[in-house]
C-alpha cells in the first residue's frame, strides 16, 4: 500500500501536537495538589482545573495511542527493510 509522503507528514505532525499536549497535561497533573485540595483552593494551571487537565491528558492519551498504531502500520514495511538489511550485514 502506497502511501503519500504529505499523509504522513500530517500523522507526524499530529503526534508532535498530541505528544506536547500529552506531556504538558502530564505536568500540570505533576504539580496539582490531590482531588479535594485542588478544588477547595479553586486550583488552576494556565486557567484550566485539576479535572480539565485529567480529561485533557486521558483523552489526548487515548489520540496519542491511535496516532502511534497508524504511525507503525503505515511504516510497518520500511521498519522490516531496515531490519533485514541491519542483521544481514552483522
Amino acid at each position: 500500500m502506497k502511501v503519500p509522503a504529505w499523509v504522513k507528514g500530517v500523522i507526524d505532525l499530529l503526534l508532535i501536537v498530541v505528544f506536547i499536549i500529552v506531556g504538558l497535561s502530564g505536568i500540570a497533573l505533576y504539580l496539582a495538589p490531590s482531588g479535594k485540595i485542588a478544588k477547595m483552593i479553586g486550583w488552576t494551571f494556565l486557567g484550566l482545573s485539576r479535572d480539565t487537565w485529567i480529561n485533557l491528558h486521558v483523552y489526548f492519551g487515548l489520540i496519542m495511542i491511535g496516532l502511534v498504531v497508524v504511525h507503525i502500520v503505515l511504516g510497518f514495511n520500511r521498519m522490516v527493510a531496515m531490519l533485514k538489511s541491519a542483521f544481514k550485514n552483522s
